[in-house]
């Protein structure tokens, strides 16, 4: 398949990129990578009038360690992410993530850390070619108003797939975005809208230029569990991420996300208080999981290759795991 026709733009500073984006705005897509975009532009999923290219902008590039967090810039190859010594130190679960999205050659070469948290939500009825979708009508992602995955949904129920949202969630990490007019920070549960046809809180204007993880007050142990059809080159089907501080018998902290069931991720706050109140023990992860199966219930659609159903019983699954690796139970 042919690419559409579009501007490219290749700025060389952050201030030229973010003049450009605020020239164009939603008409334009910023390519890094191009792992996702460049199939969705050969599916005309997209047609944008511009594309932007991140690749010679030195500032979205690298690692900084403070002392209270450490930040990454978005356009940091997804291996640079996994194999940096802070990572490795104090998030070997954002690590365990990274290494399980695409292949390593995606890992090295093309995939970013900001990339794949904006990954656009998929579905089986829009990540399709223009004549196939063209035979099924208009839905919410597309200027109409059903979702034919969920039936009677007022909005667009399409999934986030990307392994490192839940992670970033558990870990409490802030998204800087920003525009010709200024920066603002959000936290990663506030940077997803729920809404597959508007998934991210940014205006048209606006970037993401880099994810701040704050460092443990305390040792804490953490674990992410994702499923897919396939070992490599594939989308998790769910996933679920965890991070817990134990001290004198007790969950002092507890954050369970779980992932790729609907268009956001979602951080499990009944799961927190449930664990808290039962302490490491598999009562607890038991617990967690029930809560994990009730909430994917109200969000999964039929929009996989797997069932509803399926997918239910993996959003239980993959929770209980989570918490048991991490509570060590």
């Amino acid at each position: 398949m042919r690419l559409p026709s579009f501007e490219y733009h290749a700025p060389d500073s952050l201030e030229r990129l973010l003049a450009v984006k605020g020239q164009f705005g939603t008409s334009a897509a910023l390519i890094a990578g191009g792992t996702d975009l460049v199939v969705n532009l050969k599916h005309r999923v997209i047609a944008p009038a511009a594309v932007i290219s991140i690749k010679n902008v030195k500032d979205l590039r690298g690692i900084e360690v403070g002392r209270d967090a450490l930040t990454i810039a978005s356009g940091t190859t997804l291996a640079e992410v996994a194999e940096h010594p802070a990572v490795t130190e104090h998030f070997p679960v954002l690590a365990q993530a990274i290494r399980s999205i695409g292949a390593v050659g995606i890992q090295w070469y093309r995939g970013t850390i900001g990339g794949n948290l904006c990954l656009t939500p998929r579905c089986l009825f829009y990540n399709q070619s223009s004549f196939w979708r063209s035979g099924k009508g208009s839905c919410h992602r597309t200027g109409g108003k059903e979702c034919f995955a969920l039936p009677g949904s007022e909005s667009c129920q399409s999934i986030c797939s990307a392994d490192t949202a839940p992670v970033l969630l558990a870990l409490s990490a802030m998204v800087t975005v920003r525009s010709i007019s200024g920066e603002r920070s959000i936290p990663v549960a506030e940077f997803f809208t729920g809404k597959g046809e508007s998934p991210f809180n940014i205006t048209p204007d606006e970037i993401v230029t880099s994810i701040r993880i704050p460092l443990p007050w305390a040792p804490f142990s953490a674990s992410y569990q994702r499923f897919s059809i396939r070992a490599a080159v594939d989308f998790p089907l769910a996933n679920a991420a965890c991070v817990a501080i134990r001290t004198d018998g007790k969950v002092e902290h507890f954050r369970l996300a779980v992932s790729a069931l609907g268009p956001s991720p979602v951080l499990l706050r009944d799961a927190e208080a449930a664990v808290k109140a039962e302490g490491p023990t598999e009562g607890a992860a038991e617990a967690a999981a029930e809560i994990a199966a009730r909430i994917a219930e109200g969000i999964v659609a039929e929009n996989a290759s797997l069932s509803r159903q399926y997918r239910i019983k993996l959003a239980r699954v993959l929770a209980y795991r989570a918490v048991r690796e991490a509570l060590h139970v």
